[in-house]
């Protein structure tokens, strides 16, 4: 029978370019430690049976791993092709990479890889009497002696994949190695100081486990990987920014939260003014239309094109949802710009089946005609992403005729806001009103809502919308820590 690392590394391919990911599946084996230094293949002809591919598409791909250094050949006797591990320094890659990665894909990368290794984690502690652990006890330890970052990128990543196969599922481990392939040699670019403290971690786990304790050994490997994932977003940070703490660009703390306040205004105005843009050309229209009917808003989306090729900041969306009590039907006119300026398009959504009127753009029965800013929220229709709004009534011979809004991403008030709380105290944010993290200059603040353990040292109100600047959160992991 097959092993769980053949199984995840010689598995039946299911996409259509086939001679690509048979190169992908096994050089993110051979890297990340799965098909060790030395490891004969097996042959060509048994190999590709196993993969489900011809004998030519796998020769190939053979010949791409062995271009890169990852296979040789050997001739006469007991040949074939070994497997031969790269030890080289490849950490200028890295950083090139890591520079790909926004800080919204790795916050996003950072959740889902802490839900993949702690439901291992508690799987795993679940069957603790059924199951040897005895090979995840001792991989949790070699990161601790590994000399160089691939070295240390190969010891953590066999550790969770390790973790990963145990709980009984080859599916579950090739997610947790396709995680490690993407940002595990990321992690351990400049990291030698965390091999102590990993092992640490990682022995942690696995003590949960043998005793059982699946909530602890959950919780356990999700704080490690949170932990080396922060670790990675401020190294992302860093990239662009001076880290918290250096010489700030704007001097004293006073002046950066006047730069911070100054951004939150013009980001209101620009909202404010775009919204008034499109009821001016809602209100145009129905000046020059018969009756009461969304048809007769042919400018409408013209305008919304036109204000988001120009926004700064960047709106990602803006637009008039009409109320149905005064058109006699239910309906959007809605512009959105999911990648950037030059991909703006029209938005078709059956608002029949969109509880738009419990939206948190939508006003209340008591609302005023003011522009409004909502809490952080996921979009239904249009951007489908993290995002806030901006809205005003629309009103018409006394009634309200819909709602005039725009759409900022979560993502763009984080980039948006930055180089401001840069020069702040290290955890800083700016929180909505329901506290959760619009923007921050710390990693394990990133996608996180302040809770009672994160009491603050000085809390702002920003005068133009309904967040707050928070100055000095503290995260309250050792309150956390001391309930576990």
């Amino acid at each position: 029978m097959a092993s769980w690392r053949e199984q995840l590394a010689f598995a039946p391919l299911e996409t259509v370019e086939r001679g690509q990911e048979i190169g992908r599946r096994l050089g993110h084996a051979i890297e990340l430690g799965i098909l060790e230094d030395g490891t004969q293949l097996p042959s060509e002809s048994e190999l590709a049976a196993r993969m489900s591919v011809s004998t030519l598409t796998l020769r190939a791909a053979l010949a791409e791993l062995r271009h890169r250094g990852l296979l040789e050949t050997r001739r006469g006797k007991g040949g074939g092709s070994f497997v031969k591990a790269s030890t080289g320094d490849t950490t200028n890659a890295q950083r090139d990479a890591l520079a790909a990665y926004s800080l919204e894909d790795l916050r996003d990368i950072r959740e889902y890889r802490a839900f993949l290794a702690g439901s291992a984690a508690m799987t795993v502690a679940g069957r603790s009497r059924q199951v040897p652990i005895g090979r995840l006890a001792s991989m949790a330890v070699t990161i601790e002696t590994a000399q160089t970052p691939v070295e240390m990128t190969r010891a953590d990543s066999r550790f969770h994949i390790e973790l990963a196969a145990t709980s009984g599922s080859v599916l579950f481990a090739r997610r947790e190695m396709e995680m490690h392939a993407a940002v595990g040699a990321l992690v351990w670019t400049s990291a030698s100081d965390r091999r102590a403290a990993a092992a640490n971690e990682h022995t942690m786990i696995v003590d949960a486990i043998r005793d059982g304790n699946t909530i602890r050994a959950r919780a356990l490997a999700e704080d490690h990987v949170r932990r080396d994932m922060n670790r990675l977003i401020d190294l992302r940070m860093s990239m662009e920014y001076p880290p918290p703490g250096s010489p700030p660009g704007i001097e004293g703390i006073d002046s950066a939260v006047s730069a911070v306040e100054s951004f939150a205004v013009s980001l209101e105005g620009t909202a404010a003014a775009s919204i008034r843009t499109v009821e001016d050309a809602v209100q145009t229209d129905l000046d020059r239309s018969k009756n009461r009917r969304l048809d007769q808003l042919v400018n409408v989306y013209d305008v919304c094109q036109n204000l988001l090729a120009k926004a700064v900041p960047p709106l990602v969306g803006t637009g008039f949802i009409a109320d149905p009590s005064f058109f006699g039907e239910s309906g959007l006119i809605w512009c959105t710009i999911p990648s950037g300026p030059g991909s703006a398009r029209r938005v078709e959504a059956d608002m029949e089946f969109y509880g738009y009127s419990t939206a948190p753009w939508w006003p209340a029965h008591d609302a005023d005609d003011k522009v409004h800013a909502t809490y952080a929220y996921v979009d239904a229709f249009g951007a489908n992403e993290h995002l806030v709004s901006f809205s005003k009534r629309v009103t018409r011979d006394g009634r309200m005729a819909g709602v005039a809004a725009v759409g900022v991403l979560v993502s763009s008030l984080q980039t948006g806001f930055e180089p401001f709380l840069r020069p702040l105290p290290s955890n800083t944010c700016i929180v909505d009103q329901n506290e959760t993290v619009l923007a921050t200059n710390t990693a394990s603040l990133v996608g996180e809502t302040l809770s009672p353990f994160h009491q603050t040292e000085r809390r702002i109100p920003l005068l133009s919308v309904p967040w707050t600047l928070c100055l000095g959160v503290n995260t309250g992991e050792n309150a956390e820590d001391a309930i576990r």
